[in-house]
């Protein structure tokens, strides 16, 4: 592209958000923005297309990305005067946009996997649109890669609960898999890729580009999700420029973690476009007879078939050897006095292993400037084989010794994900539209067979002196198998929703969807049958935004929801969905020219047919209800050119309200206790200093408040605060570039517990002791 320019040029930044269009009409919206007066020849802008932007630009970069790939040039002919046309034959116009020297604040499209920064301008998991986070009226929370970089995030569950406030880690059976609380509420296995739902596993970072928090209920667009919110990691993409990255990690317990990320165009004309992600992971623990070793491989392709529409195919493949880890039992009100390495188990019988493989796909079309239809489609297939001793009940009545079952055996799992999304944009007697129709279908299927689910085979553990040799294989070998599992959930759901915007600082959300769901569930015998049921719901959810000026919105939220399937109670009985109402307001700052953000949240979310596990026995009772309201503050971005930061506070009320009492079953009431794992008061704070390109320096802080162990409240989790640290150091060699990265985790070696399962006594997890992570890291 050509540009001439005078000496003199308009160099002050804009935060600019120009939608895909034509160019004639960009070109408009820009003139309003800068002030510059733009001139053009009708007929060379005629068809012509650009693919927008949002960002801080100058005017000169606007007009330089505005005309990448259109065959168009322009030239200053004043200070504020410009003059575009078709670029000349024999002239030096590109397709490329000329490098940007960056000097003092970055010049990045914020919402771009490029951008260094840590805020986020945009979403699309709130609204399933490309809408500003500061015209959407809930709270959402974006993590992108470069926080994940900079704590050198291994775990996708740090990555979440470090950098969100109001969540926390969920631990169950053996922590069999990554889940989470949002705002005092389990989402139980259920984790979304790109917005499509997933259903149990643990997820490898090395494919994730930035990860999206929904806080409260979603069911209006993505069907029976749990009424705290969902968390949604948005996958790496084919990208249209070669880039190249090779990491080698290592750290304490024997730590040793290698990534490689390559992207690029297949042919010339860039039509075809592929990535490749692979990681590796090997790892011992601080807990006794712990290990880990993961192999991820990523390929995925992009088609762009046309300017117009894309499609885009994604393989992975996940591969974990892993030992089951129950934690340290309760003594009295607290966690028992053992070493942070105890381990329940038996050194011949702990490792389990799970292989995790999807097929996803997306498929879109824009058919003008305004209107675009898309298809996503993601198949997952998850195995896995069970060897665990686990512990069959609290401490005995000595104090020291605690009973143990057995677990072996296979576990498959499938899912099928799929929606259609009709998204477009248009005017009603002044009013502004972004509507959305859509529809979606997801089966979850679930078979344990040839199970050991075994109660007295197995010595008791003397957990102040263990001995972890106890169990003869001959003999477990020997034990029938003695349980079986089946489950199935199942729904269609149609939905619409209406964006629209008055007088350019007033915005509505209104939407509804209805869900036609099936689900049941069939144990314990090899004989066992599904017995389905069936529920149709009215999920209504609406919204209201006011902006009176561009670094403030105000906000107000009222959602319902459907949660999953249930599970069965002792009698062999489906549980019926839990259902969730919450409303919610807020304040949305962003200054800086956008790179600072804040969210501020008032909510109270109520859940009904709430359940609890039975202690011992795979089963659930609803217990009644439960209310859980608070204050929320996230800040997130650049307060100086040179220093970022992360900020989290949370105040919560979680508590059961109603207890409709099963005393048989050994269930103490639970009216007015509070939600486990979930502190009153929680926090964090991370900032980096960055004073050139090169040198990057960091510190943090994560804290949470005493939280209530287990559903009775027998026992408490402790408070603390764990102290963090990071420093970084990048040399340029011609076309790469060398990061060498040094992180301090828990600085202060504070002792702490980064939770607990809820439905009995039996496992508190200890957090990690100090520990450090080194990194090489070779871009180009």
């Amino acid at each position: 592209m050509a540009a001439v320019a005078p000496a003199v040029a308009d160099d002050a930044p804009h935060t600019l958000n120009i939608a895909p269009q034509s160019v004639n009409d960009a070109l408009k919206v820009l003139a309003a923005e800068t002030h510059l007066q733009i001139f053009s020849d009708g007929e060379a802008l005629k068809g012509k297309t650009t693919a927008g932007l949002n960002g801080v630009y100058t005017a000169r970069e606007a007009l330089q990305k505005l005309l990448v790939g259109t065959g168009l040039s322009y030239r200053f002919t004043a200070e504020n005067a410009v003059a575009v046309k078709a670029a000349e034959n024999g002239s030096d116009a590109t397709t490329t946009m000329p490098a940007v020297k960056v000097v003092g604040r970055y010049r990045f499209d914020p919402n771009s996997p490029d951008n260094p920064g840590y805020a986020r301008t945009n979403s699309t998991t709130a609204s399933k649109t490309d809408t500003p986070i500061m015209q959407t009226p809930m709270s959402i929370k974006v993590v992108p890669k470069t926080v994940l970089d900079d704590q050198q995030a291994v775990l996708f569950d740090d990555a979440v609960t470090r950098n969100v406030s109001g969540v926390q880690r969920n631990f169950e059976f053996g922590d069999l898999y990554q889940g989470f609380i949002v705002r005092g509420f389990s989402l139980g296995a259920n984790i979304y890729r790109d917005g499509l739902r997933q259903h149990a596993g643990y997820f490898e970072p090395a494919g994730m580009e930035r990860i999206e928090v929904l806080k409260g209920a979603a069911a209006m667009l993505y069907g029976r999700t749990q009424p705290g919110g969902l968390v949604n990691y948005v996958t790496k993409k084919p990208r249209d420029e070669a880039h190249y990255s090779l990491q080698q990690q290592f750290g304490s317990f024997d730590m040793y973690r290698t990534t490689v990320d390559a992207t690029g165009p297949v042919n010339d004309d860039k039509s075809l476009l592929y990535r490749l992600n692979v990681a590796y992971l090997s790892q011992n623990s601080f807990r006794d007879y712990n290990e880990n070793e993961r192999i991820y491989v990523a390929p995925s392709l992009t088609w762009r078939i046309s300017d117009r529409t894309e499609a885009t195919i994604q393989l992975e493949h996940q591969h974990d050897d892993y030992v089951m880890d129950f934690g340290i039992p309760a003594l009295g009100n607290r966690p028992a006095p053992l070493p942070k390495g105890f381990y329940v188990g038996d050194e011949q019988l702990r490792l389990s292993s799970m292989d995790s493989n999807q097929i996803a796909t997306n498929l879109s079309h824009r058919f003008n400037d305004h209107w675009k239809i898309e298809h996503k489609f993601n198949w997952h297939q998850w195995d896995h084989q069970f060897n665990s001793i686990f512990p069959a009940g609290s401490l005995n009545g000595d104090n020291r010794t605690i009973n143990r079952a057995l677990t072996t055996g296979p576990t498959d799992r499938e899912t099928l994900a799929t929606s259609l999304d009709l998204a477009g944009e248009f005017e009603t007697y002044g009013l502004r539209h972004k509507l959305l129709i859509g529809g979606d279908y997801f089966h979850l299927k679930t078979n344990t067979y040839d199970n050991h689910w075994t109660y007295g085979a197995i010595p008791a553990l003397d957990v102040f002196e263990p001995n972890n040799h106890l169990i003869d294989m001959n003999a477990v070998n020997a034990i029938p198998y003695d349980f079986w599992w089946k489950e199935k959930d199942e729904w269609y759901g149609v939905y619409a929703q209406d964006q629209i915007t008055l007088w350019d600082k007033v915005h509505f959300l209104i939407g509804g969807r209805y869900d036609i769901l099936s689900y049941g569930t069939g144990c314990c015998a090899a004989t066992s049958q599904i017995s389905d049921h069936e529920d149709n719901r009215l999920n209504p959810r609406f919204g209201i935004v006011y902006q009176p000026w561009q670094w403030l919105s105000v906000y107000g939220n009222y959602v319902e929801s459907i949660g999953s399937n249930n599970g069965l109670t002792p009698t062999n009985a489906n549980n019926k969905p839990e259902l969730g109402e919450q409303y919610e307001a807020g304040l949305k700052t962003e200054f800086f020219d956008g790179r600072f953000t804040s969210n501020l949240a008032y909510y109270h979310l109520t859940k009904e047919n709430m359940l609890t596990g039975v202690p011992g026995l795979p089963y659930r009772i609803p217990i009644g209800a439960a209310r859980s309201q608070g204050v929320e503050l996230d800040l997130t971005g650049e307060i100086t050119d040179y220093l970022s930061m992360v900020g989290t506070y949370a105040y919560a009320d979680a508590r059961v309200t109603k207890d409709n009492g099963f005393a048989p079953w050994g269930l103490a009431s639970k009216q007015g206790k509070r939600l486990p794992n979930v502190p009153e008061h929680s926090g964090s704070l991370w900032l980096t200093y960055h004073p050139d390109e090169h040198l990057k320096v960091g510190a943090g802080m994560f804290a949470q408040g005493k939280r209530a162990g287990d559903n009775d409240n027998t026992y408490d989790l402790p408070g603390f605060v764990r102290l963090d640290a990071m420093v970084s150091y990048s040399w340029n060699l011609s076309r790469s570039k060398l990061t060498t990265q040094f992180n301090v985790n828990n600085l202060l070696d504070k002792e702490y517990y980064r939770g607990s399962r809820a439905s009995d006594r039996t496992g508190a997890l200890p957090g990690e002791p100090i520990s450090f992570i080194g990194s090489v890291r070779v871009d180009y």
